[in-house]
């Protein structure tokens, strides 16, 4: 599976601690959806516990449409807070700031310290949607302590890396978009189709031989 990554440099003497850092569950390619990880990177200070992710899901799509776009980037905002959560150690949300989202523990009181900075990226491998994210994170305990992160820097430079376009709709996916989009157009043609799908299968029915 060829697919797209996130790449960045992490900040001098952070050391590789994606063993310590456990993957939210997204259920694996027995689930539904059928989403796996392709990657997880987790990389930390070992004095401040500042901690960098990096992660990537794919999921198997059928084509791509661009309607499926705000509930693909919903999403992948939802997989950055639950990687989030692994390092902060309660539930976080997010904040829109300028070109990234601040994070903050869920139910933070406004003014309260952020526990970190996160983006994320959309993109595709031949027939997946990839949903990726960078994120800059501390333990909340320690929020107050830093109020900036040394790895803010490499979220904010964090780049995807071998997307390619998205997997062309097909006639079945590209046909269910037109009709939400044509609604009352399409319940006309459907009308007609149902019509004349009718009229084919009485004419075409098998016919009993006459007895004499």
């Amino acid at each position: 599976m060829f697919v797209p990554s996130v790449a960045t440099e992490p900040p001098t003497g952070f050391t590789d601690a994606a063993t310590d850092v456990a993957q939210p569950s997204i259920g694996g390619r027995d689930s539904p959806s059928g989403s796996v990880f392709t990657q997880w990177n987790a990389s930390r200070s070992p004095a401040t516990r500042q901690t960098l992710l990096l992660g990537c899901v794919a999921t198997p799509i059928p084509g791509w449409v661009d309607d499926m776009r705000p509930t693909v980037e919903a999403r992948t905002v939802s997989l950055l807070n639950a990687s989030a959560e692994r390092v902060v150690g309660v539930p976080v949300e997010t904040r829109d700031a300028a070109g990234h989202f601040a994070l903050r523990p869920v139910g933070a009181a406004e003014g309260a310290a952020f526990v970190g900075i996160g983006r994320t990226f959309v993109g595709f491998g031949e027939h997946e949607v990839v949903t990726c994210f960078a994120a800059c994170v501390v333990p909340k305990s320690m929020a107050l302590a830093t109020p900036s992160r040394a790895c803010d820097a490499s979220v904010l430079a964090a780049r995807l890396e071998g997307d390619r376009a998205p997997p062309p709709s097909g006639v079945v996916l590209g046909a269910l978009t037109w009709a939400v989009h044509h609604p009352s157009t399409a319940v006309t043609w459907g009308g007609a189709l149902t019509f004349a799908l009718g009229v084919v299968a009485v004419v075409s029915r098998r016919r009993p031989r006459s007895r004499i």
